[in-house]
């Protein structure tokens, strides 16, 4: 335990005051490619503790805080990292961060209009913004598809979504493509570093959502890993090797795995200036 509590006080965003993160995000925007800077960036976070819903308005139904770097999930974990790599200052990241997470244009900061289902709502929101691209079928043009079936009177019905009731959640059918385990080690080369990985589940209706889990893929040492906020027994920003990561998810047996789908994140300048003008 003690040696656990000394790697966490050691993550590198822990030790930081805002003056040093804000530098730390200007220098990460020296380099052109923007997956280098998710990779420089998501590197600070490694030890940060796991925590469940770090993030809300400030407010109302979720009153946690819109930012913070000592606490994260696995998607709020990525939605930073991406914010900080979309945006040359701290103050603009924050911006930025609110524009990854609710939908609208400039986006509407409340519980209901925040992106909570993946498939339905923050994929399909960050792609018209221009923060992601899909890259599943980019590293295997061939890969197959599936879908999550969102319908209200399913859905509120189970227990861990419930808290989901006031928001805007649309209907219907929402389909992603994805790489079985074994076509993700064939491929391993093809994805492109900075990429974001999301484990894709098979259908269980007690459960509805397909995506469960999100992180980085990162280059470190000649190798890729996975850089994730992990619920398992680190309960923190770990990284992973890429191949070890794959075969971890066959362990789920009451959920299995289908596999995992790609993403891969954009330099949305363009977006970014227009929508931190005043800032």
């Amino acid at each position: 335990m003690l040696a656990l509590a000394l790697l966490l006080a050691t993550a590198p965003v822990l030790q930081m005051s805002e003056q040093q993160l804000d530098r730390a995000v200007a220098d990460a925007h020296l380099v052109p490619a923007i997956g280098e800077r998710v990779e420089r960036l998501s590197a600070l976070f490694v030890g940060v503790p796991y925590g469940d819903y770090p993030l809300g308005e400030g407010s109302g139904v979720e009153p946690q805080p819109r930012w913070r770097v000592d606490k994260v999930d696995c998607q709020t974990f990525v939605e930073t990292v991406l914010a900080m790599a979309n945006a040359k200052s701290l103050d603009r990241a924050r911006a930025v961060l609110d524009d990854i997470r609710y939908a609208g244009d400039p986006p509407k900061v409340s519980f209901s209009t925040r992106n909570h289902f993946t498939e339905a709502q923050w994929l399909p929101s960050n792609f018209t913004k221009g923060y992601l691209r899909e890259e599943t079928r980019t590293v295997e043009p061939r890969a197959a598809s599936t879908a999550l079936m969102l319908r209200r009177a399913q859905w509120e019905k189970v227990p861990g979504l419930r808290r989901l009731s006031p928001a805007k959640v649309p209907q219907g059918e929402f389909p992603i493509h994805y790489l079985t385990l074994d076509q993700a080690k064939k491929r391993a080369g093809s994805i492109e570093p900075g990429s974001v990985l999301l484990v894709v589940r098979q259908n269980d209706p007690k459960r509805v959502v397909r995506v469960s889990h999100m992180g980085f893929v990162v280059r470190k040492d000649g190798q890729l890993y996975v850089r994730h906020a992990s619920i398992g027994e680190e309960h923190r920003v770990i990284d992973l090797e890429l191949s070890q990561f794959l075969d971890k998810q066959r362990e789920y047996k009451k959920w299995p795995v289908q596999g995992i789908a790609l993403v891969v994140p954009l330099d949305a300048q363009a977006r970014v200036k227009q929508l931190t003008a005043s800032r």
